[in-house]
């Protein structure tokens, strides 16, 4: 049994003892503090591990042309996201499931034993004690210079194509000038902006609204 288990009995932990993924806790915190990793690439990488892990058990032989891969690793990253990506031709998947099972592998309950990035989160937070909160990476300000930076740039794209057409004679018209106008609209609340007022006032009618 993996230390991870001795202290831990949440689905990741869970998942460690089952597919005996010792050293799995630490490649966990390592990811997350040096390379910085999205709880969502934690928990595919926790999924791709108990796939490899059940595979191997199997001892599925990988090298076929079926999983698309020239190595073990890839085949496994490409078995994982035909598994798991919705997207995924249904054809591909009952194909891919079904030699599988052939090959002894128990894809449902292997399946049933993914996370998602919420229980990693919870497992990082209570099982590992690792603050999973992130610094916000950008600004009020970064925000309005991009934003501006990218009004102006599709203005000037706008106005470069159509020179462009009407020195090719495709549209007859006078000098141009081109601006562009930004508004965004809240789903929500129904409220529409500029970006700079919303900026400015860090809500829309949904943020101020104190009724209720």
């Amino acid at each position: 049994m993996s230390e991870a288990t001795d202290v831990c009995g949440c689905k990741v932990g869970r998942g460690i003892e089952r597919y005996g993924l010792d050293g799995l806790d630490a490649e966990l915190v390592r990811r997350r503090r040096e390379s910085d990793a999205s709880l969502r690439e934690l928990a595919d990488y926790t999924n791709r591990q108990m796939l490899a892990a059940a595979l191997d058990a199997a001892s599925v032989d990988l090298d076929d042309t079926l999983y698309g891969a020239v190595d073990d690793e890839d085949a496994v990253e490409v078995l994982y996201d035909t598994l798991a990506d919705d997207e995924t031709p249904t054809e591909r998947v009952a194909r891919v499931r079904t030699r599988l099972v052939q090959n002894g592998v128990d894809v449902e309950a292997v399946q049933s034993d993914w996370v998602t990035h919420t229980t990693v989160r919870s497992h990082l937070r209570e099982c590992l004690e690792v603050d999973t909160s992130r610094e916000a990476s950008i600004t009020p300000a970064d925000g309005r210079d991009t934003i501006e930076w990218a009004r102006n740039r599709c203005a000037n794209v706008v106005g470069e194509t159509l020179e462009r057409l009407r020195r090719a004679d495709l549209l007859s018209t006078g000098s141009l000038e081109t601006s562009v106008t930004i508004q965004v609209t809240c789903t929500d609340c129904g409220g529409t902006y500029r970006p700079g007022q919303l900026l400015s006032e860090q809500a829309c009618d949904c943020g101020g609204d104190t009724s209720g």
